[in-house]
């Protein structure tokens, strides 16, 4: 196989790579027809080992195993040789000083193989023939490597003399070493060797034989006992550092620990560390709907963390992602590594809590207690957790009644907690359960403050008495006895006892009817003043609460069209997005107390459980990610779908920024989370509903570059180009026609392209350098420079005849000016003059006036030929400091009249017409201003100049015409203006 590239030599290979790629054979037959051409070496004579210790090596067409070499060029890929090797082969390595040759390692044995001869040098008997290696590593001492196997035995073996030296016995299979390599190890007369097993403990070795005696054993330096659960994956001593980096294979992390303590033992140094499992519940730490912000537009510190739990490692952890380095994991107690010994647990996570099932978090009091509040799976506790500590802080949130202890019975199922919700202050957390109550705790202080319905109504529910009780009865009849037996005074009181009855029944079955009674409460949320909260749940019912009065609205509760699973609800609207488990969702108006907007149905409906929902910072875009692997994106104000994304996996949570600029997935059968951009942010989204996607666009997932194969790279190139052809339909199109004549449209161009030219004289003078830079006062040493010759003793060159060194200096100084005029080379007019002198004086009398050839911009060209559109979009393209040259070009002042006086008339009655179209006005406003700016006192000073003309006559009239029209069209302009 040959795979060319360009900018390569004909005939040559230049920085070539070999690359051995080891092959390990399948028990069933495979096609030897493999389309792949192969480029046979013949062996070299000069390469060829006279250390064949004989056996009989020959390898038929079934050999378990092979080497493929790849030479690898930056613009060229090629087979050159196929080897077959004796044995299965799982591990290579390539020793030092062993030139062609490398070291393979496997299920039968450990062999040396040639690579350009294409034979199998030797095979090695010193190790035992049950052995089945998982590793090799090579010492600092030449020819000695270090050999992992899956009895947990560790070999030190001489490669030339095929000799084992000694080794180490370990209980579990080894699945990578390391040698430290650091000076400080020789101080202490140690050799260290790090050996990585696979129950994720790593012991350090001393090699060094104690007391110089080297039939004695080595030494165990120390041991890290389950530092990365469920086994090692690498092992690696920095080199000439004694710092170890060590990765798991299944606890994704990376670990850093350093060895300088007087026993040997290493310390945590550094770790990145990840959930082991998918997370499923992910939020910003400070939601812009939900909380303050440090700045307007959310743009601080918190904006880039989130805030991630739900994963089966039962931990929470904070992600930035601005910097990787303030990750980290939430605590949740000292000393649970220690403790979790003592008990003889397996790992620390049987001491942790729960996994997270949802969390809230309020700013507003972060700085006094803890601003984050989360229940958990099948829990009835919540806890409080503060950001600023990165650990649990405050109390346990829960009622006074239910037992702590595990010895005790805990709380019923009913109470555990379902959904969770703080109050803007930051002072209340409510908490919904299984059986419909809903509970107010104090943060602070973690008390209770009361329940949804009030507990003495609950009481009342389930404990009322009925007419014809007993005890009722009892008290009726001791009331009669003590007052007069008149009958009108009975008459009154059986009225009075059958009206209050009648009242109590009525509060009775309204209390029951606006109630999650024996439902899940699956919502909760709290408006922006602490006046009403809101709540949903399974039994299609939508409550509005008085915060403080606990009771019911007078007109809860409203029932929803289906039972709800989920509700996002954002402060500043008032609104309520509520999924529901007929896959749809609804827009529920908290003021009007009505639905006011459904999502889905029809073609655009989720055809599987909406997993989560969430709100863009300003309210007007919707997400909704569903289990049927697809996130879809609303428009709040036009009901429409403006976006349709489909993913491998199904999306189990998601999360906007405070910003809105990125939004965080979390997918099944996936540990990372997902960041997207919404492209709304640097390209124009229609939101109309005239161009709805009619089918998802499929998305890639999120993978670093390294890991793009050969087989991937044509459909991201393709889905790229497409990319980029969309791109550049979007900025071939015109502007937005208005729908009706004399409608204003607004250019979609970036606002930097027209704000700044109200304040280039600003970013000019604030762009000045303080001091202009100097000319080097002496060339470098090897430099023979001489003034006035140049290095090869030539005379000076007759265009630098007449330039001063003053003149050179302003020169030099001009080049760092913010005055620049046109991006090529332009000779200054002193040096034009010296350079020209001669022909002005031979061609012109000496009486004559020299005239004078200005620089014009491509905008005059375009203006002299009367089209207008294409001038627009000429000046669309250009930067802002392109657009005050072009203009400031189109006439150098009084001087000029005479070439700048029609481009001027031009240029204003181009801005007129496009001001009387009303297209692109908020540009052609600012166009409008940079020109009367640059070019106002020379329209006002136009009349004194066509005064003190020494024009001839036909002159005088064109001039008199020209004026005539530039100051008609100027008195237009103020007039479409005003």
């Amino acid at each position: 196989m040959k795979v060319d590239g360009t900018g390569e030599k004909e005939g040559k290979t230049e920085n070539a790579m070999i690359v051995a790629a080891i092959l390990s054979r399948q028990h069933h037959d495979t096609d030897d027809d493999d389309k792949v051409p192969t480029l046979n070496v013949a062996a070299d004579p000069d390469t060829s080992d006279d250390d064949n210790d004989g056996d009989d090596l020959s390898l038929d067409d079934e050999a378990p195993g092979h080497v493929i070499i790849i030479i690898a060029t930056r613009t060229s890929l090629m087979i050159q040789n196929q080897v077959e090797i004796p044995i299965h082969p799982i591990v290579a390595l390539h020793p030092p000083t062993y030139v062609n040759k490398i070291l393979l390692g496997g299920h039968d044995g450990l062999v040396l193989v040639n690579i350009r001869s294409g034979k199998t040098i030797h095979r090695f008997k010193s190790l035992p023939l049950d052995e089945r290696i998982t590793t090799l590593e090579q010492s600092p001492a030449i020819d000695t490597v270090a050999v992992g196997c899956t009895s947990g035995n560790v070999h030190l073996l001489n490669l030339r003399h095929d000799k084992r030296l000694f080794g180490f016995k370990h209980p579990s299979a080894i699945t990578s070493l390391s040698f430290r390599t650091d000076s400080s190890a020789l101080q202490h007369d140690i050799a260290p060797l790090a050996v990585g097993r696979k129950d994720g403990t790593v012991s350090i070795w001393d090699l060094s034989p104690p007391s110089g005696e080297e039939s004695m054993g080595r030494t165990l330096l120390c041991e890290m006992i389950n530092l990365h659960p469920g086994g090692i994956s690498c092992l690696r001593y920095l080199p000439q550092e004694p710092v170890l980096v060590s990765t798991g294979k299944s606890s994704n992390s990376i670990l850093m620990h350093i060895f300088d303590a007087p026993d040997h033992s290493g310390r945590l140094l550094r770790s990145r560390k990840g959930h082991i499992s998918p997370p499923k519940c992910i939020r910003y730490l400070f939601p812009a709907n939900n909380g303050l912000t440090s700045h307007h537009d959310g743009t601080d510190a918190a904006a880039c963390q989130i805030l991630s739990g739900g994963s089966k490692d039962r931990t929470l952890r904070v992600f930035s992602s601005a910097r990787s380095v303030l990750d980290k994991e939430y605590s949740q107690g000292q000393g649970l590594n220690k403790k979790s010994k003592k008990l003889g647990l397996d790992s620390v996570a049987d001491l942790l809590l729960p996994p997270v099932v949802a969390m809230a978090s309020s700013q507003a009091r972060s700085r006094d207690w803890g601003d984050l509040v989360t229940i958990h799976e099948s829990h009835s506790f919540c806890y409080v957790w503060s950001s600023k500590r990165g650990a649990q802080s405050g109390p346990v949130l829960r009622q006074s009644h239910w037992n702590v202890s595990t010895m005790k019975s805990p709380p019923p199922k009913s109470t555990h907690a379902t959904s969770v919700a703080m109050s803007s202050c930051g002072n209340y957390a409510i908490v919904g359960t299984r059986g419909g109550i809903i509970f107010k705790y104090n943060v602070q202080s973690g008390l209770s403050r009361g329940q949804y319905p009030p507990k003495e109504q609950i009481e009342s529910l389930t404990k009322g008495k009925a007419p014809g009780d007993i005890g009722r009865t009892v008290k009726a009849l001791e009331k009669k006895f003590k007052v007069s037996n008149r009958k009108s005074d009975q008459d009154k009181e059986e009225r009075e006892a059958v009206m209050e009855h009648e009242r109590e029944r009525k509060r009775q079955a309204k209390l029951k009817k606006a109630s999650h009674q024996h439902a899940a409460v699956t919502g909760l949320a709290v408006d922006a003043v602490n006046k009403t909260l809101i709540s949903v749940g399974e039994d299609a019912k939508l409550i509005l609460w008085n915060f403080l009065t606990h009771a019911p609205h007078k007109r809860s509760p409203y029932i929803l069209p289906s039972p709800a699973t989920m509700l996002s609800h954002i402060r500043d609207s008032d609104l309520a997005a509520i999924s529901l488990k007929d896959f749809s969702v609804v827009l529920f108006d908290c003021s009007a107390l009505q639905i006011v907007r459904r999502f889905g149905g029809g073609h655009h409906n989720h055809s599987g459980p909406i997993s989560d929902v969430a709100f863009a910072p300003d309210g007007r875009t919707l997400y909704t990610a569903s289990l049927d692997r697809t996130i879809r994106v609303w428009d709040v104000p036009t009901n429409h779908c403006v976006d349709w994304m489909a993913f491998h996996t199904a999306p189990t949570s998601l999360t906007v920024s405070p910003t809105g600029e990125f939004l965080a997935t979390t997918h099944v059968d996936s540990i990372g989370i997902s960041m997207w951009s919404d492209k709304s942010f640097y390209r124009t989204v229609f939101v109309d509903g005239a161009n709805a996607p009619l089918e998802p666009f499929e998305m890639d997932d999120p993978i670093p570059m390294a890991e793009i194969l050969e087989g991937t790279t044509p459909q991201i190139l393709e889905i790229n180009e497409e990319v980029k052809n969309e791109d550049d339909d979007d900025n071939n199109n015109e502007p937005p026609q208005p729908k009706e004549k004399g409608m204003v449209t607004l250019s979609g161009l970036p606002p930097a392209h027209w704000k700044n030219l109200f304040h280039l004289e600003l970013v000019k003078e604030r762009n000045k350098p303080a001091e202009a830079p100097k000319k080097p006062p002496t060339a470098p040493f090897f430099l023979q420079y001489r003034s006035g010759e140049n290095i090869l003793g030539a005379p000076p060159p007759e265009e630098d005849i007449g330039v001063s060194k003053e003149e050179d200096n302003d020169k030099w100084a001009s080049a760092w000016s913010d005055d620049e005029t046109d991006s090529k080379f332009e000779v200054p007019d002193q040096k034009r003059a010296a350079l020209s002198s001669k022909e002005v004086i031979s061609s012109q009398p000496a009486s004559k006036k020299r005239k004078v050839t200005h620089h014009r911009s491509h905008l005059a060209a375009l203006l002299l030929k009367d089209d207008f559109q294409a001038v627009t979009n000429h000046v669309a393209t250009l930067g802002p400091s392109s657009i005050d040259v072009s203009l400031s070009t189109l006439c150098n002042g009084m001087h000029d009249l005479e070439q700048g006086l029609p481009l001027l008339t031009k240029a204003a009655q181009w801005l007129l017409e496009a001001s009387k179209t009303r297209e692109r006005y908020e540009a052609v406003n600012s166009y409008l201003h940079r020109f009367i700016f640059l070019h106002g006192n020379v329209i006002a000073g136009i009349e004194e100049s066509f005064k003190s003309s020494d024009m001839e006559d036909e002159g005088l009239l064109t001039f008199a015409d020209e004026r005539k029209i530039l100051l008609g069209v100027v008195e237009e302009l103020r007039k479409v203006q005003v």
